[in-house]
Parts: C-alpha cells; structure tokens; sequence
C-alpha cells in the first residue's frame, strides 16, 4: 500500500509543478477555462511521464503499475479541481470534497475487506467521486469566452510553479526514498516501517494547522517585523504541541500498537522513537517555511531541503543495511534536523532574532489564532 501511495504522490508531484498551489494564485487573475486547459493537459503529460519512471525503474508493484498510473492520473485533475475552489475562495466546498474522498475510501475499505486489492478499487471508487463532485462545483466558474493567450499564461504558471513545487519535490524525495532503499533491501518489512512513520507524522497535524493560519495571517500583514514576531510565536506554539503529543506517543505501550495492527507490526514503537528528533524538527520547520514562502522567497526552502536530501541520498542505503529499520529512522531524524537547522539558521540570520528569543516564552495566543468569523 505504501509503494502505490508513494507512486500517487510522485505522479501528482510533477503534475502540481502547474495543477498545485500555483493556481490558487492565478485562479482569480485569469481565466479558469483556460487554467483548466493549461493544467489538465500538463497533467496528462506528466502522468505519462511520471508513469514511465516508475515501471521502468519498478518504483511500485510491477502488477499494479497500471493502476497506480490511473490513481494517480484522477488524483491530479482532482488537485487541480480543488486548487481552483481555493482560489474562487471556496473553503466549504474545497473540505467537502477532501472530505468525501478521505471519508469514501475509509468506508469502502472496511466494507470491502482489508485487502491491497480492495484497497486499491478504494482509492479508485472514491476518488473518482470526489473528482465528479468537484467538476461540478469547478464548472460553475467556467465561461464560454476565454480572452486569454494560452502560451503566455502557460509560461507564467510554469515559471510560478517550478519556484513553489521544486522544493516540496525535493522534501518529497527527503521523506519518502527511505522507502525505496527498504524495499529494495529488505523487502516486505517496509510495511513495519510505513506503520512507524504514519504513527510519527500523525504529529504533524497540528503544526500542518498552525502553519495554514499562519500563512494565511503572514500574507495579509504588512508590517514586517510584525510578521516576523508571528513567526517565531508560531514556531513555539508547534515545538510546544509537538513536543507533548510525541511524549504522549511514546508513552504508549508497545502491545497498544500490536492490538491495532496486528502482531507483525511488533517494534514499530523503536522506530518511532529514532525519528522522534525529525518529526520535532519538521513541526519547526514548517514554520520557517511559511514565513518565507509568505514573503515571496522560495529558494531558501529548496536549499533546505537539499541538504537533507543530500544526507538521504547518500548515507541512507548504509544506514539500512548497517542498522535496518533503526537505521531508517535515524538517518531520516538526521535528515530532517539538518533541512530544520538550515531554515532555522536562515531564519534567525534574516530576522536578526536570538536563540534567546526561541526559548523565551511571550506568546500572544489571542494575535496566534483566527477569531470566529474565520
């Protein structure tokens, strides 16, 4: 399940360098018929392409390349569809929608069977789904006449897009090539190791919600030291939460675990624990990348992400096939700390705070969090 969710995500990765988070941009200064035309044939293209990769390099299932092909084709004109409701500003419509595909392919699952089988017609049944609902929410915002020159309008979401997508393609491959070195060594005990990995992300859910608030309060303040205030209290507020539900995670007993996922899964909870460090810095960094994806500067989110990629790259297969498992979960802990510590140090080096300032707690949780009408 992992590998064909890990070959989704890539497919929808090169299509998002246009269908992703660029078209919430240009939603409301262009055409959306011709975004549409522009995006969804892009995403044709790089599903091909992307497609290509992963049969030749036999990145998922050989038995299950074809449907991975197709998932992850629906799954990029549905990001494109709900890229499109972000930028119209429907917020409703854009949670419905994640909504019924998330909530659609749990249901469908369980009532189905737990199989990969059933776990892939899932994904099939409830994307599809979800990608018809959104069409017909999209195509309210389609008009007949389009004024716009495609070419142009094409050069500039490529060029928006390269800038945004590149980094989070590089923090893509930084999370998820361990996986492949797994694979490849190990075999099927990258299940043991996916388990792991879902439990410790689950931690990011709330600095993933902190960061969306904070973005969105970043881009409609003008005062820029007022910004960089916000940043660094937001920072705080996700090493603070983070750091209580991972103790809280740890705490749990191992046979807990084994009671969920089965008793194969036994020493997931080690794993967890080697990438206890990533998964707080990540939490941190999230922060450092929305302050600066809100002031326009992409690169240095690229540069971050780099260097961990660099540390995965090239001493991931050793750690695996010195350490297994553990050795996953560190040099994925070291990885992240060194993407969270080039951001950090950028940071605070543009900022012109103190590492003082971090430990210091003076945060104004009224100014932090969004007030009731929104």
């Amino acid at each position: 399940m992992g590998l064909i969710v890990l070959g989704i995500s890539f497919i929808v990765m090169i299509s998002n360098i246009v269908g992703g988070a660029t078209l919430v941009y240009a939603v409301p200064r262009y055409s959306v018929k011709t975004i549409l035309i522009i995006s969804y044939t892009w995403a044709i293209v790089s599903t091909f392409i992307m497609g290509g990769v992963l049969f030749f390099l036999e990145l998922v299932p050989t038995h299950f390349i074809w449907w991975t092909i197709t998932l992850g084709f629906i799954e990029c004109l549905f990001t494109i569809n709900n890229q499109v409701l972000m930028g119209k500003k429907e917020i409703k419509n854009y949670n419905t929608s994640r909504l019924i595909q998330k909530l659609g392919l749990l249901i469908l699952f369980i009532s189905l069977g737990i199989t990969l089988e059933n776990y892939v017609l899932s994904i099939l049944i409830s994307s599809s789904v979800a990608y018809i609902y959104s069409s017909v929410l999209v195509s309210k915002h389609i008009k007949a006449a389009t004024k716009e020159n495609i070419l142009p309008l094409t050069k500039k979401l490529f060029g928006y897009g390269l800038q945004d997508q590149s980094s989070n393609i590089v923090q893509l491959l930084n999370y998820r090539l361990v996986y492949i070195f797994i694979e490849k060594s190990m075999g099927e005990v990258l299940g043991i190791y996916i388990v792991a990995v879902q439990l410790a992300e689950s931690l990011w859910i709330p600095s993933k919600a902190l960061a969306t608030i904070q973005y969105s309060t970043l881009v409609n303040e003008t005062n820029k030291r007022v910004q960089q205030k916000l940043s660094l209290d937001f920072l705080k507020l996700s090493f603070i939460i983070t750091l209580l539900f991972l103790t809280i995670l740890l705490l749990i007993p191992e046979s807990f675990i084994g009671d969920i996922f089965g008793k194969d899964f036994t020493g997931s909870k080690e794993i967890v624990f080697t990438l206890s460090i990533g998964i707080i810095s990540i939490a941190c960094y999230s922060m450092f990348n929305h302050y600066f994806s809100s002031i326009g500067i992409f690169r240095y989110n690229l540069y971050a992400s780099l260097a961990g990629f660099v540390i995965v790259a090239s001493l991931g297969w050793w750690f695996i096939d010195s350490y297994q498992l553990v050795g996953a979960g560190i040099i994925s802990s070291i990885a992240y700390l060194t993407t969270t510590l080039v951001m950090g140090w950028l940071f605070f080096r543009k900022t012109e705070f103190k590492l003082l300032d971090f430990v210091t707690w003076n945060i104004n949780l009224k100014k932090l969090l969004p007030n009731k009408k929104h």
